[in-house]
This record gives C-alpha cells, structure tokens and sequence, in this order.
C-alpha cells in the first residue's frame, strides 16, 4: 500500500512540474564583455568575458568590449556617485546583474542602491537592468530590465536571460 502511495505521489509531482520553454540560445557575432566581478557561467562559447574590479572601471578603455556586466556582489559600490558619469558617457551599454533596483542608483549621481526603492510587490523578479547609451540626442539612452522565466530561478532561466542580453548587446553595438 505505501509503495502505490509514494508512486501516486511521484505521479502528481511530477505531473505537476512546471515544463520550460527552449531558451534559444545567443548565435550571433563574437563579444567581448568586461565583467566587474566573476564573470557569470553561459552556454554561448562566442562570447568572451575578461574579468576586472571595481577601482579598474575608472580606467577601462571601454573601445575593447561590447558591454561591461556589473555582477551582484559589486551593485552596492557601482552605485557610488563617481561611476555615474562613466556608465552615461559610454557608447556600450551596461548591464547590473541580479539588481533588484533597476538601473537608476547607477546612472544617476545622487541616488545609491542603499536609498533606492525595490521593484514592487506586484512586478516579476528582476534578473538584470541596463542601461545602453545612445549617440542620437532625439532618442536618447534606454533601460532595460530583464526578468526570469515565471520568476523561476535555475541554470536554464539564468542562461536564457543571459542570451537575451547577448542579443541586446548585438542589437546595440555595431
């Protein structure tokens, strides 16, 4: 009688598991990202990370790379006043990994991640915000935030995240 009840079980759970979409991964040219921090794991084997910390973003020769990652154990310093001017001056976009603030205590002076407000309650978990600059003064700059799959966290919805914003990346940088 146990065995049948546990197969029962195993029968519903599994039955109600949750079934992912292929995430189609990132095929487009070769990038070249700085990554403040450890540069995250991805599938794509055309993509190229070079890894730096916080103090070197004063110096990067942003001309090298496509973007540059800030990973979530950098946010709290990224949003430092002093960086505010090197992410709005760039011509490659930035991209705030695992920031639940979006991207506005980065680009803006008098804001931190400490005093900036949350999502709300009602919004999908946030994976990543960016900020891609733009050379036409009619459009201006765009942010961007990019969420997981039904707010389902495992190395497939990270992944999939990873290759829309390599997408992005592509769409944005000639």
């Amino acid at each position: 009688m146990k065995k049948w009840l546990l197969l029962l079980l195993i029968i519903v759970l599994v039955g109600c598991t949750e079934k992912l979409p292929e995430f189609e991964e990132y095929a487009g040219r070769p990038l070249e990202i700085a990554v403040i921090g450890a540069a995250p794991d991805v599938r794509e084997t055309n993509v190229v990370f070079e890894e730096f910390n916080m103090a070197d973003l004063l110096f990067i020769d942003f001309s090298e790379y496509d973007a540059v990652f800030i990973m979530k154990e950098h946010l709290e310093e990224a949003s430092a006043a002093e960086y505010a001017e090197v992410y709005t001056s760039s011509k490659i976009p930035f991209f705030f990994i695992e920031s639940t603030k979006g991207s506005d205590p980065f680009i803006y002076a008098d804001e931190t991640y400490d005093n900036t407000q949350q999502f709300g309650d009602g919004m999908k978990m946030k994976f990543a915000a960016g900020y891609v600059p733009s050379n036409d003064s009619e459009t201006g700059p765009t942010t961007y935030n990019f969420g997981l799959y039904n707010d389902i966290k495992n190395d497939e919805t990270v992944e999939g995240v990873y290759s829309h914003i390599f997408k992005m990346i592509e769409k944005h940088v000639k």
